[in-house]
């Protein structure tokens, strides 16, 4: 289903100042396979708004309030194309992680949350250089 890519966004739950706060449903957070933690703010997959380039987490809702990660790496340019890959990837929620402000920060953060089979990488390239 990920053709290739492993996730390693681990559900972090809301942070509990969040809770307190009444914003736990806008945030969620994710570990990545270093431990760190990424902030993101919560979407409806169907009404999600588009940062192209941003890191995103496609998730699942389980009952207990866990999340279950489905897809991670950079959002697409557009709304629909957005919906779309949450679609396919029968995601609920998408999740944006809006705090890496530099491209180094976000390929950081993409490289933790999720990784891409080197054979699908290669292939990738092939693809792109013809």
């Amino acid at each position: 289903m990920n053709k290739g890519r492993t996730i390693h966004a681990f559900d972090a739950g809301t942070p509990s100042a969040l809770r307190v706060s009444g914003l736990a449903a806008r945030f969620h957070a994710w570990r990545g396979v270093s431990g760190r933690r990424y902030l993101a703010t919560v979407h409806a997959a169907a009404t999600a708004p588009a940062y192209p380039g941003a890191v995103i987490v496609l998730a699942r809702a389980e009952a207990d309030g866990t999340r279950v990660a489905l897809w991670a790496g950079r959002s697409p340019a557009s709304p629909a194309a957005l919906a779309r890959l949450a679609q396919m990837k029968r995601a609920g929620e998408v999740h944006i992680h809006l705090i890496a402000e530099s491209e180094a920060d976000r390929a950081a953060a993409e490289a933790d949350l999720c990784s891409t089979a080197p054979e699908a990488a290669a292939g990738r390239r092939s693809m792109v250089a013809s």
